[in-house]
């Protein structure tokens, strides 16, 4: 898959807006569709988008489960949440709302984005690989997902440097954290170790380190280093991903049996949310396919499939139900990205 190149001077990522992390993972969703519909282009001309979405999809999405009452709230509190934007030198200034209306009907939500704020997701679409927004969906920190919108913004860089006060004016937070060293402990540091944890797992493809800059005793500017994985790297994972997409798609006739479609879709789901498992697998399903295949070729793949993707799955399961019951409250990843799938309807069937 090809790797979009960012815009470093997008206005969304540095604008002023709060959300909670729910809300924030709804507007990731919002971003998702709105990548899989609009690329590049003159980014002045837009309607007010319309997203139909099945509500059981929303609830996954934003970690609900099946609890429709939280996913209304959630967009209850959405709706009335507001963007503003300001450019002092152009005189140019905007405030609207995220979304204009959620209408739920039938399992259906239905949701208008005004055509005011199009202009900057689809801005903001162009930072996110399908890879990278499955990686800020799943953070379990808003912090954490503000600054891995930063550590997007600035990707093909090294770091950058941001004053400690337009940091705060970002997250909004003037009013709260006063003291630097709480900035540093509840923001900084939550940020900075979630991404880290999950990079060591092979689960995020940056983390952070960062320095201070001081003015006398205070410190006024922060400058922070960017760690990440090689680009090669990157890139190989997810095109060793989409040569297994049409190989299980072909053996397991998805496109006639809806069974096999959806046990294929839990597997993709499962290497989406442990990208350390693809290169293995690949390496195992091309060494068992060059051999011919034969009349037990599927049965011995699907077994493969579901102790070494799906099982590690039910092991992780396992390990929550021994944890307490915060542990308990973690996140399912989302279900497999579209975008990713619709790479692949020019699969030749065999």
């Amino acid at each position: 898959m090809k790797e979009i190149v960012i815009a470093q001077d997008n206005r969304l990522t540095t604008s002023r807006y709060e959300l909670t992390l729910i809300e924030k993972r709804i507007f990731y969703y919002i971003i998702k569709e709105v990548r899989s519909k609009y690329n590049t282009g003159q980014r002045d001309l837009f309607d007010d988008l319309i997203l139909n979405i099945r509500v059981s999809d929303l609830c996954k999405e934003v970690n609900q489960e099946d609890n429709k009452k939280e996913t209304r709230k959630a967009l209850e509190k959405f709706r009335s949440r507001n963007f503003t934007y300001a450019n002092e030198e152009e005189d140019d200034w905007l405030t609207c709302g995220f979304i204009n209306y959620a209408h739920i009907k039938k399992g259906i939500a239905e949701i208008q984005v005004s055509h005011k704020l199009m202009p900057f997701l689809v801005e903001l679409s162009s930072q996110y690989t399908a890879y990278s927004l499955h990686v800020a969906m799943s953070l379990k920190s808003k912090w954490s997902q503000r600054m891995y919108e930063l550590c997007q913004k600035w990707q093909g860089t090294d770091g950058f440097r941001i004053s400690v006060d337009d940091l705060r004016k970002s997250f909004i937070l003037e009013e709260k954290y006063n003291r630097y060293a709480l900035l540093n402990e509840r923001v900084l540091q939550v940020a900075k170790r979630e991404l880290k944890e999950l990079y060591d797992l092979g689960q995020c493809d940056v983390y952070f380190e960062f320095s201070e800059e001081r003015k006398g005793r205070s410190v006024e500017t922060l400058r922070f280093k960017l760690f990440r994985k090689n680009a090669m790297n990157v890139k190989s994972t997810n095109d060793l991903l989409l040569e297994l997409i049409p190989l299980f798609q072909s053996i397991y006739e998805t496109t006639t049996k809806p069974k096999n479609d959806a046990f294929v879709k839990d597997v993709i789901l499962q290497l989406q949310k442990f990208p350390n498992l693809i290169e293995p697998l690949n390496k195992r399903i091309k060494e068992i396919l060059a051999e011919g295949m034969k009349s037990d070729t599927p049965r011995y793949i699907r077994f493969i499939l579901n102790e070494d993707i799906i099982g590690y799955k039910q092991k992780e399961n396992k390990a929550k139900k021994a944890t307490p019951k915060v542990e308990a409250e973690k996140t399912e990843a989302p279900d497999p990205m579209e975008e990713i799938l619709k790479l692949n309807k020019t699969m030749t069937e065999k």
